[in-house]
């Protein structure tokens, strides 16, 4: 879960706890957002320094632990055993509920759930483990290229190609594809039809087992496979499919995908990565460590992997959870190299001694989903179409590697693929030709493509044909339309006087009847209906992808992919326990337990144990001037007397009463001031 929407789940009261913050106040009344203070790493180094020992301690052991995953607070006091006691565990996980560094959730029957956002945790990863920082990165390496299955590294089953161009290439002819479909209805299960779905995915080289390997889980397992449900599942997140209100197809929103397609690849990619991003967190610790480590890399440099191993493993030994490092290795080139690989998002090699490097292909975009939109509406980055494709006289078009998505999906429109490839290669036939004409291009606009993009002279007999099918193809066509029945001459007469419906109306047909355009369908039958007739239709528009509200990507319905952040449909703990509710009944014991060191009696002795031990606190005792810190775990009654079994600097000891002299109970955020570190 990202700040954001934690922020939109807060109670006021609690907001308004976290801006009176001295530390904050000044940079609000500079203008910084709320989810940028909490977020951003130069703003975060801030509020670190107005941490609590505990509060940082605790935090770290988060990180260290945990991640951006939900964790109860018996499971981080459980992961702190050996170096907190449960009080101070408890005491910093309010006062970083406070702060704003982390926050609670309630599920339906009670259980309380903690959460560090997703977006802050780079930064945090940076402030408090500053020594594991990525190396410089080297620019010029005699590497042997990596790829899937090839290595030993992972054992690939699918004989696919993997798509040498990547992601957003493979996400375009996909799109291609939908736009060819005259509708993109669905069953009854509400899943594509299997032919169609074969049309869809004609053009796909994403191998199964890796997208399998990496964790993708998804509805529709027995109808889609891992590569159809990646790319609905991404034409879904970026808006540019969405399921109509009736549920029974998908609405292609072309103007969105214009806009995408407008982008530069590396921008194009960089969204795509986020989307993965998003649909792996909040991973599991190590991998959030790892992915963290690796985003720091700088485009272009190579990066030793065993670096970001080593990397994961000091992030996560606080908190006890750290694999061998060939499980490591096994298991981040498994679960996320892999696909970055088949991705095109890195490039991974091997160096003479078989050790693994990467590297970035794309500069992966910090920015959130939600800004994906405004972002391709502005459309600030139009990338200029240069003349980069070569006609040749059969017909076939070759664009090279740098042509734009924007201008092959022009191509596309009037021309069918045949080689996908850093060079793809387009054949214009007849049918593609008409396949475009009754999508609304003329052959004026398919010659005119070919001379502004072509690198030498259009072959004129291409020309010359292309003009001769479109005159060939004005003289005779087929067009659906709409016949709106009417029961009587009299009532087709009273749409005619109406001044709304005259408009909508098309050519008359006999005394009774009129030829509805599909574009004004929907319009008409609201007239209708507002005349007080009831007109009986399927009212079938599949043309409403475009202006149909529906299908705007803040409105969307989910796609295939499930969640990870299933905490956001908790909602969020408003409580925030004051100190003195950590030690019920404090009021109950002397005051000088907590006062001054004193030598006790062997059953008041045992008294202060027990009730350290139920308050989760510290005891400190002391002999011949040796002050020692215990975190009290078991007191054990034997026939030789009483042994009290706990933890002293993170070792586990048992200690007999003639061991100390005098003690003291220590209760963190009541008494611990300067006592101990």
């Amino acid at each position: 879960m990202r700040f954001e929407h934690m922020d939109r789940k807060m109670p006021r009261e609690l907001r308004e706890l976290i801006i009176e913050q001295k530390w904050c106040s000044s940079f609000l009344e500079q203008g910084v957002a709320l989810p940028d203070l909490m977020t951003d790493r130069k703003y975060l180094a801030e509020l670190n320094r107005h941490l609590s020992l505990d509060e940082k301690h605790t935090l770290h052991l988060i990180l260290s632990a945990f991640g951006c995953e939900p964790f109860t607070r018996e499971a981080l006091e459980k992961q702190a055993a050996l170096r907190m006691a449960g009080a101070q565990v408890a005491l910093g996980l309010v006062g970083l509920r406070r702060a704003g560094v982390v926050a609670a959730f309630r599920k339906a029957w009670g259980e309380q759930l903690f959460i560090l956002p997703e977006d802050a945790f780079a930064a945090w990863q940076m402030l408090l483990f500053p020594s594991d920082q990525l190396q410089t990165g080297k620019e010029d390496l005699a590497l042997e290229l990596w790829e899937a299955g090839s290595s030993g590294q992972l054992n690939t089953s699918d004989a696919a190609p993997i798509h040498p161009r990547g992601l957003a290439q493979q996400l375009f002819h996909f799109l291609v594809a939908c736009n060819q479909q005259l509708s993109l209805p669905l069953t009854n299960k509400g899943t594509l039809h299997k032919k169609q779905l074969q049309k869809l995915k004609e053009h796909l080289a994403l191998p199964n087992d890796i997208l399998r390997s990496a964790g993708l889980t998804y509805a529709f397992r027995d109808v889609y496979d891992e590569p159809a449900a990646l790319m609905i599942e991404m034409a879904i997140r970026m808006g540019f499919l969405s399921i109509h209100s009736r549920g029974d197809r998908y609405l292609f929103n072309q103007q969105a995908c214009l806009r995408w397609l407008q982008d530069s690849y590396d921008r194009q990619q960089g969204q795509l990565y986020q989307i993965w991003r998003q649909l792996l967190v909040p991973a599991p610790v190590w991998l959030e460590h790892g992915i963290s480590l690796m985003e720091r890399g700088e485009f272009g440099l190579w990066y030793e992997i065993d670096v970001i191993i080593k990397g994961i493993r000091s992030c996560c030994s606080f908190g006890g959870q750290v694999m061998d490092e060939s499980s490591l290795r096994k298991s981040i080139m498994t679960t996320w190299m892999a696909p970055l690989s088949v991705f095109r998002f890195i490039e991974l090699g091997t160096d003479e001694d078989d050790h693994l490097w990467f590297r970035w292909l794309i500069t992966p975009i910090q920015e959130s989903l939600h800004d994906l939109d405004s972002n391709l509406r502005s459309s600030e980055t139009h990338i200029e179409a240069r003349p980069s494709l070569y006609v040749q006289p059969d017909f076939e078009m070759l664009l090279t590697p740098d042509v734009p998505l924007r201008t092959e999906w022009d191509i596309a429109v009037f021309a069918d693929l045949q080689a996908t490839d850093h060079v793809r290669t387009y054949r214009i036939t007849k049918e593609s030709f008409y396949r475009a004409w009754e999508k609304g291009m003329s052959s004026e606009e398919m010659i005119r493509m070919l001379h502004e993009n072509a690198l030498y002279e259009v072959p004129a007999h291409i020309t010359i044909t292309l003009q001769q099918w479109g005159e060939q193809a004005g003289k005779l066509y087929i067009e659906e339309v709409t016949l709106l029945r009417c029961r009587s001459e009299d009532i087709a007469e009273a749409l005619l006087r109406n001044e709304k419906c005259l408009p909508l109306l098309g050519d008359r047909i006999g005394s009774a009847d009129f030829i509805i355009l599909r574009e004004h369908l929907t319009v008409l039958t609201k007239c209708l209906e507002n005349m007080g007739f009831n007109p009986r239709s399927s009212r079938r528009d599949e043309n409403t992808a475009i202006s149909n509200p529906q299908i705007s990507s803040e409105n969307q319905t989910g796609g295939l992919c499930y969640s990870r952040d299933t905490i956001q449909l908790y909602e969020m703990d408003t409580h925030l326990p004051e100190r003195a509710e950590l030690y019920p009944d404090m009021q109950g014991i002397p005051v000088s337990w907590i006062k001054e060191f004193r030598e006790y009696h062997g059953s008041t002795r045992k008294e202060m144990i027990r009730k350290a031990i139920e308050w989760k606190s510290v005891l400190q005792l002391r002999k011949e001037g040796r002050i020692r810190f215990i975190i009290p775990r078991i007191l054990r009654e034997e026939r030789s007397g009483w042994i009290l079994e706990g933890l002293e600097e993170y070792q586990e000891i048992s200690l007999a009463s003639e061991d100390w002299e005098e003690m003291k109970l220590i209760l963190p955020g009541i008494n611990d001031e300067g006592v101990y570190t």
